[in-house]
């Protein structure tokens, strides 16, 4: 057991992790740079007027994060440009994001890090946007930063003195073939 959750979990964690990092290069390319602007690298497709099939993945992008974000964002309106981009990238949040091993408000605080630690502030505002939605108050994000904060110094620290890595499973833990910790019950 890692981070209190099983192998599922982890592997949840890495995923959101991923998908969040992704999804802060994209507004960052796209020069998105504010959640209240419409100002972009690219046209943002008016939901009005997109072709049928774009118009209902609009559609429902709006009905999950319109109530907390005013509308379809302009992340997903630029993406819209390229519709195959924009659902399979719509379909991987669904997927990554629901509720699973770890809950859907714990994947967007590690989404809100990830943004944090990225610099991205439409992302930043995106994520803060739709937990302040879900309940979170300012201690809350606040508490989110503060690990942001806490684990970049020691990465830094770490990474200056060219600290290897000393963890080890507990002796005695079960390993796979190449010596990682497996779930129990998992054991080869």
């Amino acid at each position: 057991m890692r981070l209190g959750v099983d192998e599922v979990g982890v592997t949840e964690l890495l995923a959101v992790t991923e998908h969040a990092r992704c999804l802060a290069v994209v507004a960052a390319a796209l020069l998105l740079e504010r959640l209240d602007t419409d100002r972009a690298l690219v046209a943002l497709v008016d939901p009005r007027s997109a072709p049928p099939p774009v118009r209902a993945l609009l559609a429902e992008i709006e009905a999950a994060l319109g109530p907390a974000l005013g509308g379809v964002p302009a992340l997903w309106r630029a993406l819209a440009g390229n519709p195959h981009h924009l659902e399979a990238t719509w379909r991987k949040e669904q997927a990554v994001m629901g509720e699973g091993a770890l809950g859907a408000r714990d994947k967007r605080r590690v989404v809100l890090a990830v943004a944090m630690n990225a610099g991205v502030r439409y992302a930043i505002e995106y994520q803060a946007a739709l937990l302040r939605a879900e309940g979170d108050a300012e201690a809350a994000i606040l508490e989110v930063l503060g690990v942001v904060d806490h684990f970049n110094a020691l990465n830094t620290l770490a990474d200056a003195m060219q600290i290897e890595s000393d963890i080890r499973p507990p002796a005695g833990a079960p390993e796979d073939e190449g010596g990682w910790p497996v779930a129990d019950g998992q054991a080869p």
